[in-house]
């Protein structure tokens, strides 16, 4: 099983404000990745997220370890009774009024696996159709 970390990278045909925003209001969150009722924009808060597939619900639990406004933001992931230990960053950087971003989902060497489904391919595959989303979602709106 790799243990490297998933990297995507994409080129937003928006500012950088406006993709930070997309990252880190509680009701854009909601647009693109899933909905978080108690998201705080401050390092240390911990808030919930519920993904659904196939009709089962995927309990997210993410704390914010990192806000370099519209440059960098981290967050711990963990997916209740599944997976442990993993962290998100979202970098930003300025590409002629574009954005290009570049998410790392990382720490799968030191990852709690605790139940199938959950291995670092399987985010692989999802941030796959997730990043997509995001650019889609930023241009759009």
């Amino acid at each position: 099983m790799s243990t490297e970390p998933v990297i995507k990278e994409t080129l937003i045909n928006a500012p950088v404000s406006k993709v930070w925003k997309a990252l880190t209001e509680k009701e854009q969150i909601a647009k693109w990745l899933m909905p978080s009722p108690d998201f705080e924009l401050k390092a240390g808060v911990t808030f919930h997220m519920t993904g659904r597939s196939k009709d089962v619900e995927y309990p997210h639990t993410c704390t914010i370890t990192e806000i370099t406004p519209e440059k960098r933001f981290a967050y711990t992931w963990a997916v209740d009774g599944k997976l442990e230990g993993t962290l998100v960053t979202y970098e930003l950087e300025d590409d002629n009024g574009s954005t290009k971003l570049t998410m790392t989902h990382s720490g799968w060497e030191n990852a709690t696996i605790i139940t199938e489904g959950t291995y670092r391919n399987d985010y692989n595959n999802g941030w796959e159709s997730v990043i997509p989303g995001l650019k889609k979602y930023v241009e759009e709106n």
